[in-house]
């Protein structure tokens, strides 16, 4: 099929697996008599929610929760990751970051899963290929997402998915239902910024990170232009961009749709995600890692914010940061090392600024 297959080739590119690589980074130890779901989240300290919809079940993680704390409610970026995937290896854990001790005293953290996506998976849930690559995706033996997933993964619905939680949270004793706060990367911040736009009630404010606010058309732009382009080919690679654009805005009614030519949902692009963030009322944290080309037209959200006379807006950029948050190093020879993992310091800065709010 077509569609599914170009899903998938834009599935197996760096941008998409952006949870691959830091998981990698944290395995915890399993034992052979750790191996259902239950012990994994006893031994992560979660706890396992869901919620009956007339045609699913949303399935959430939250870290163990006692007393009522401030919540940040974490959206993924793209591509088929279970919560938890048990491997030989060990337990790949949910979160792209540290939850410590301290994070756990101070906030309740939860993450969702995507539709059609099991929230635990073991080793014959995931492509042996992908894994051996340090890419952890639920896909079948023709190296497919599930159905499921291909037609549940637009704007529409994940975000639908996060204001159920979020409702669901703001109503349980050990959540301050006055402090909750989504938090997107990549994809899920474009689901974050549509939620704190379109279901602000209970969220008092948005974290958006790694995700070209611009559109993805700009995002193909900015990285193309990153790279020597002989000039003879410079107007015309370009060019093409545009008319792809073109071609999206033009294609059916302006009801959503697949774009095969981005491998996502028309819900993503048109409008983008600077119109919601231009809206939206609730305190912003802007994060950019300025080792990314593809968002680096996010240096323009401040200036956007300024025009319309919107002071709430911080922005963090961090020089040298992919868009995962890794950090290319290079010894004294010039010689390029292992990247340095920057994650748990975005988190870090995360929770001082939610920690600022008043």
């Amino acid at each position: 099929m077509l569609v599914r297959k170009r899903f998938t080739n834009r599935l197996l590119n760096k941008r998409s697996c952006m949870m691959a690589l830091a998981c990698l980074l944290r395995i915890f130890p399993a034992s052979a008599q750790e191996s259902d779901y239950a012990r994994a989240l006893t031994q992560m300290k979660l706890k396992a929610f869901s919620i009956e919809t007339k045609t699913d079940t949303i399935y959430f993680l939250a870290t163990a929760p006692d007393k009522r704390k401030k919540t940040i409610v974490f959206c993924t970026g793209s591509g088929p990751v279970p919560l938890i995937t048990k491997t030989a290896q060990g337990l790949f854990p949910p979160f792209p970051f540290s939850i410590d001790s301290n994070t756990r005293k101070e906030f309740n953290v939860v993450i969702i899963s995507k539709p059609g996506i099991k929230p635990f998976a073991t080793e014959a849930d995931v492509s042996q290929e992908l894994l051996r690559r340090g890419q952890i995706l639920q896909l079948d033996s023709l190296n497919q997402p599930p159905e499921k997933y291909v037609t549940n993964n637009n704007l529409y619905k994940l975000a639908g998915d996060c204001s159920r939680v979020i409702k669901y949270l703001a109503k349980q004793p050990w959540v301050n239902s006055d402090s909750i706060y989504v938090f997107g990367h990549s994809q899920g911040a474009l689901v974050a910024a549509y939620v704190a736009y379109k279901y602000p009630k209970h969220i008092k404010g948005l974290i958006y990170a790694q995700a070209n606010a611009y559109g993805i058309y700009a995002e193909y732009l900015s990285t193309m232009l990153s790279y020597p382009i002989p000039p003879a080919d410079i107007a015309m690679k370009i060019d093409s961009v545009y008319k792809l654009h073109d071609k999206m805005l033009k294609s059916g009614d302006g009801s959503d749709c697949y774009n095969e030519n981005t491998g996502r949902w028309t819900s993503f692009e048109n409008p983008s995600s600077i119109h919601y963030l231009l809206k939206t009322k609730m305190p912003i944290l802007l994060i950019n890692g300025l080792g990314s080309p593809g968002e680096l037209d996010n240096k323009n959200i401040p200036l956007d914010f300024a025009r319309n006379h919107k002071t709430n807006l911080t922005a963090r950029f961090y020089a040298g940061y992919d868009h995962n948050f890794f950090k290319q190093v290079y010894d004294e020879k010039g010689n390029q090392q292992e990247p340095e993992f920057h994650w748990d310091d975005v988190f870090r800065d995360v929770k001082n600024w939610i920690k600022g709010i008043r």
